[in-house]
């Protein structure tokens, strides 16, 4: 893999869209919570997990290259790591706040807590270990896709398979990039697909179950 489309991946598949992507794909398939959800709790949906996930983080990681806590968005040393990731549980815990007050369906609070849970995971580990976050989001995102399928039985076959190719060559990427060993690669993906696949109540799964299509 050339070092090119390495970095092209990375900045496609940054951990920072991941949210957003999986709340888009969830908002237009044929799932019971998409018909469910009005165009009011949409736009809702949309403005909490973008700003806290992907606009905020994204402005609060320039903002610190530019005061020099930083060097880059890789944030390749794991010290550079820990004001980023601690900011990123903040905002996490914000739109976990207000999904739950403004009474948003559960699917939706469940994978803002996912990740919040995969973050706070990774921000103690980072103490002593660097694992690749970009893992950790292509991994939430399968978990997501695998908690779907058994929570309201729909066969989501092609895009499971199409992810886990993604986060093959993802994988891949990062190493092409030496940005982390194999070890960080596994791990990461590790954390990733189970904060998101474990995180499913029984009344939640009933609910989908009853519904499904």
């Amino acid at each position: 893999m050339s070092a090119s489309f390495a970095r092209f991946l990375s900045v496609v598949l940054h951990p920072v869209f991941i949210p957003s992507y999986a709340v888009w794909f969830l908002l237009h398939g044929e799932f019971y919570f998409s018909f469910n959800t009005s165009p009011a709790e949409q736009l809702g949906i949309y403005l909490i997990v973008v700003i806290n996930t992907l606009i905020l983080p994204v402005l609060i990681a320039n903002l610190l290259i530019q005061k020099g806590v930083i060097r880059t968005l890789e944030m390749e040393d794991k010290r550079e790591r820990r004001w980023p990731f601690f900011l990123n549980i903040v905002f996490q815990l914000l739109a976990c706040y207000l999904m739950y007050h403004l009474k948003l369906p559960p699917i939706y609070l469940q994978i803002i807590f996912g990740a919040l849970i995969a973050t706070t995971f990774v921000f103690l580990i980072n103490f002593f270990w660097k694992i690749s976050i970009h893992m950790i989001g292509i991994g939430g995102l399968i978990g997501i896709l695998f908690g779907i399928v058994f929570m309201a039985l729909i066969d989501l076959t092609f895009p499971i398979v199409i992810c886990i190719f993604f986060a093959g060559l993802l994988g891949t990427a990062r190493l092409t990039l030496r940005a982390h060993q194999p070890a960080q690669i596994y791990v990461g993906f590790a954390i990733g697909f189970l904060s998101e696949f474990l995180l499913r109540s029984e009344e939640h799964t009933s609910e989908l179950q009853s519904h499904s299509f």
